[in-house]
């Protein structure tokens, strides 16, 4: 079985089933298990017989399942290309070898979670704008601001879900002019070995491609101990930054200033009960990059964009608990606690807080917004940031995820 397959519980019908999840985007589509089938899609190993699956099966549930019954799960498996074939270890092949070799990061999400075309794009997002749940104004016609904010903390969840929340950030961002710089911080839901992970590829928006400095890439490149595009395939899927890059070219179009695209793995692996500060590598390359960020930003506007989700509660995220009003009250009290560490700029009372008791909340944002408070302090900001709006959306297997939006002036 593959290892990057996600296994989502869902209902069907009034039965409980699993969909498996590419990924990588080598299956064509999501194909749906009964629990039974998912207990031997998880005994595939590699290594064991099909007699050997069958005695393992028995063993755990005490039950027999014919060897053809296995037979036809295992081919039908790898006839989806969930498994470890030599065939999908070439078209995994083909797909990062097309990837590295294409100059810009292809819009993946356009035509499903969103629209592909502009008008029809358009429309969709402006809708946000006077949703009752949104800011309730649209796009401001000129800036009303004399200069770009320091920082912006937007959602990425599915804009069916959060598009108000979007809203609400980028409608406050059409009242200032566009900055010179952007870094824009998203979360590698992957999480491979490197802290920050950079492409110098375009990403690709319906309103045209959004391009990379290249001269701050290498500002940023130049102060990590490690390729900065050593895991750069983790931009080839990953969402928290396209929903920014299509709501900046949303903005602005042509007149969208260069980003450097960047996304960030998780700290809690070696910073699982501290702030990330006590880690010398980390704190050492958070630093240097601030204060070559500062030194930019005597010459240039530079504004920090953090792509980021909140809370991940519930059955979905291996929670055994009931999302009930009682719950939801009690994420958004904690989530309210930690966001007010964030506004103040405190990054690492900002961590502490959102690690606390276990990081029972499973921010996924947080070491995203670890690094968008540091380097939004390191510009000059002194806080306080403006909340713009929270909010809260159920996971549709079982769960309860949060997010918000604000900006540092």
């Amino acid at each position: 079985m593959r290892r990057d397959v996600e296994a989502v519980p869902i209902e069907h019908e009034g039965s409980p089933m699993f969909l498996l999840q590419d990924s990588e985007g080598i299956s064509p589509e999501p194909i749906a298990v009964s629990p039974t089938a998912m207990l031997v899609a998880s005994l595939l190993n590699g290594k064991s017989t099909a007699a050997e699956l069958q005695a393992a099966f028995t063993k755990a549930t005490g039950t027999v399942l014919g060897l053809g019954e296995i037979s036809s799960l295992v081919s039908e498996l790898g006839r989806m290309n969930y498994l470890e074939t030599s065939e999908v270890a070439e078209r995994r092949k083909a797909i990062w070898e097309g990837f590295l070799k294409s100059p810009a990061r292809p819009a993946v999400l356009s035509g499903s979670a969103y629209p592909k075309e502009g008008l029809e794009l358009a429309q969709a997002l402006g809708k946000f704008f006077v949703d009752p749940k949104g800011p309730g104004k649209p796009l401001a016609d000129k800036p009303a601001l004399p200069r770009a904010p320091l920082g912006l903390v937007s959602p990425h969840i599915d804009l069916d879900r959060g598009g108000p929340s979007y809203a609400w950030a980028y409608g406050a961002l059409s009242e200032a002019p566009p900055p010179d710089l952007i870094v824009a911080l998203g979360v590698a839901h992957a999480s491979p070995n490197s802290p920050w992970i950079l492409t110098r590829k375009s990403y690709e928006t319906p309103y045209g491609s959004l391009d990379t400095s290249l001269e701050l890439f290498q500002d940023v490149q130049d102060l990590l101990w490690y390729d900065a595009c050593a895991d750069e395939w983790a931009h080839r899927r990953e969402h928290s930054l396209e929903f920014q890059a299509l709501w900046l070219k949303y903005l602005w179009r042509e007149k969208t200033p260069p980003w450097v695209p960047i996304l960030v793995s998780s700290f809690e692996r070696f910073a699982p009960d501290r702030a990330p500060s006590g880690v010398e590598t980390v704190e050492t390359a958070l630093r240097r990059i601030g204060e070559r960020l500062a030194e930019r930003g005597k010459k240039q506007r530079i504004m920090i964009l953090a792509g980021v989700d909140l809370a991940h509660v519930g059955p979905r995220f291996g929670d055994d608990v009931e999302v009930n009003a009682e719950l939801k009250l009690r994420v958004e009290a904690a989530d309210r606690e930690t966001l007010e560490q964030a506004l103040k700029l405190d990054a690492d009372a900002f961590y502490l807080s959102a690690v606390a008791g276990g990081h029972w909340r499973k921010i996924c944002g947080l070491s995203a917004l670890y690094t968008g408070l540091r380097w939004i302090k390191a510009l000059g900001g002194e806080g306080p940031g403006k909340l713009l709006s929270y909010g809260q959306a159920p996971d549709p297997a079982g769960g309860l995820v949060s997010f918000a939006s604000a900006i540092f002036p």
